[in-house]
């Protein structure tokens, strides 16, 4: 699906493919230090054959990932994210999202969440949970959004278990870019900043 972002471009929201393989090793070049940690809870410079093979493999039932990859470059893909069943709560699945940075802001990772909401809704799953560091509130964030509202957050020290309900409103995706078409709006003041510092840093 087709859903515009806030910069005034279109991202390409599918499923990942096993071609997809070379596309998502070169994504992960793209991202910072910061990024990898937050999605990894580690360093982790490169992705190896068999990461790739497990991110880009995936059942469709068990296990669901999707990308979102720039239209007029298809090989780019801007951003990730999954969710893997819990095999004894087959109602719960556990999520992840990363998204390139100098895409962070713009809409890009809210389209992912909601891909993920209206996969998981279609798939008998009701519950979203993921284990993010405690400083990661853009992920956490994006559970808001798959939760539609609130979600419970368990506080471990350095990290956080989060967990979403989501609600019983299947299409959610589709709605969104409805509403983007009709109402386009702007990158978030955090990644202006991001921007300006990091322009200003290679100047």
């Amino acid at each position: 699906m087709f859903v515009p972002l806030h910069d005034g471009s279109t991202a390409l929201i599918r499923p990942i493919a096993p071609e997809d393989a070379a596309a998502l090793r070169r994504f992960h070049w793209t991202l910072s230090e910061d990024t990898i940690r937050n999605r990894f809870m580690s360093a982790k410079p490169n992705l190896t054959s068999g990461d790739t093979r497990y991110l880009c493999r995936v059942d469709g039932v068990d296990h669901v990932a999707v990308v979102a990859v720039d239209p007029q470059r298809p090989e780019a893909i801007l951003g990730v994210a999954r969710w893997v069943r819990y095999p004894d709560a087959p109602h719960r699945a556990e999520a992840a999202f990363v998204v390139t940075d100098r895409m962070q802001g713009t809409g890009v990772g809210s389209a992912l969440a909601i891909a993920l909401a209206d996969l998981a809704l279609e798939r008998g799953i009701t519950e979203l949970t993921g284990s993010m560091l405690a400083d990661n509130l853009g992920s956490e964030n994006l559970f808001r959004r798959m939760a539609g509202g609130d979600v419970a957050v368990k506080r471990m020290g350095i990290t956080n278990d989060v967990t979403a309900v989501l609600p019983q409103r299947p299409g959610r995706l589709a709605a969104m870019a409805a509403r983007r078409r009709m109402r386009p709006g702007v990158r978030t003041e955090t990644h202006r900043r991001r921007h300006a510092w990091r322009h200003a840093v290679a100047a």
